[in-house]
């Protein structure tokens, strides 16, 4: 019996390696790697400066295998153009890392969506709606008033011999300018008092985000969440969640009063979106839209 299962073994990985080690041949050049955990060791604590070792010897598009998951290196801005720009319609699909699939909604996502008219249609409408030179243009006394508010702020501190934590009150002026450009309203009051807890929620979003995660390298561990990121996480996307919906339901009171003029906002675009018949706008799938604008 066993002399049968070893004849059954021998063709079957020989086929296996014969498939992998022809597939090899069509990928970039790259460092040999070890098993199970393929390159992952040649990272380093500094990745950004170990890739950039790795290049001078494989070149400006290398292969790494970071433990199952083949990954395409590409170092110079040459190479990113053909990628990103030449050649968008192709790489346009991307794999989504284990923690973005913590928060509600992840498919409607501007950064991680598939490359499909849904996403084009939210990009159209930031492209539009928000990144415009005009639209820029018609911020600039916004961005006058929140740095003249930031000042006032420092200035006042300094006169009481009040310590200023230049970081958070730098976060709360960009977070106020963002609100107001998506809500028309400040997110954290002129004396910048209210400003920590959105900030412990991006923050701590940010740096999970940015965590190693075995999930991402061993795609088969996605289930146990074996270092507890998505658990960790996740509290945090769902009370950004929550704050959004309390905005949302006072702006949808107020279009619904007609007694408020319209502040023809960011906010009041994607609720004018969901309006629309046939639109793939929906309250539950403009709030992981607005998540990726503040952050």
């Amino acid at each position: 019996m066993v002399f049968y299962v070893f004849l059954f073994c021998i063709p079957l990985l020989s086929f296996l390696f014969l498939r992998r080690h022809s597939s090899a041949h069509s990928l970039p050049p790259g460092p040999i790697n070890l098993p199970i955990i393929g390159s992952l060791h040649r990272l380093g604590s500094h990745p950004n400066q170990s890739l950039f070792e790795l290049a001078k010897i494989y070149g400006p598009l290398m292969t790494l295998r970071l433990g199952y998951v083949t990954t395409i290196i590409a170092s110079s801005a040459e190479t990113a153009k053909l990628i990103l720009q030449t050649h968008d319609q192709t790489f346009s699909d991307r794999t989504v890392p284990d923690v973005v699939t913590s928060q509600p909604n992840p498919e409607s996502t501007l950064a991680w969506a598939l490359g499909d008219s849904r996403w084009r249609n939210r990009r159209r409408i930031c492209n539009t709606q928000l990144f415009t030179m005009q639209r820029l243009n018609s911020l600039q006394h916004l961005r006058h008033q929140k740095v003249e508010q930031l000042i006032k702020h420092i200035k006042k501190q300094s006169i009481s011999g009040s310590q200023v934590n230049i970081g958070e009150v730098a976060f709360a002026t960009a977070l106020n300018l963002i609100s107001t450009t998506i809500f028309s309203m400040d997110m954290v009051d002129p004396e910048f008092n209210t400003a920590q807890e959105f900030k412990d929620l991006v923050w701590r979003i940010m740096e999970d985000s940015a965590k190693p995660n075995l999930s991402d390298y061993f795609p088969l561990l996605k289930r146990f969440d074996l270092q507890g990121i998505r658990k960790h996480i996740r509290p945090s996307y769902m009370r950004l969640h929550e704050i959004f919906n309390e905005l949302i339901d006072k702006r949808m009171e107020e279009r619904a009063s007609n007694s408020v003029t319209r502040n023809g906002d960011l906010l009041d675009v994607l609720l004018d979106q969901c309006d629309e018949n046939e639109s793939d706008f929906s309250r539950q799938n403009i709030k992981p839209l607005i998540l990726v604008i503040i952050y």
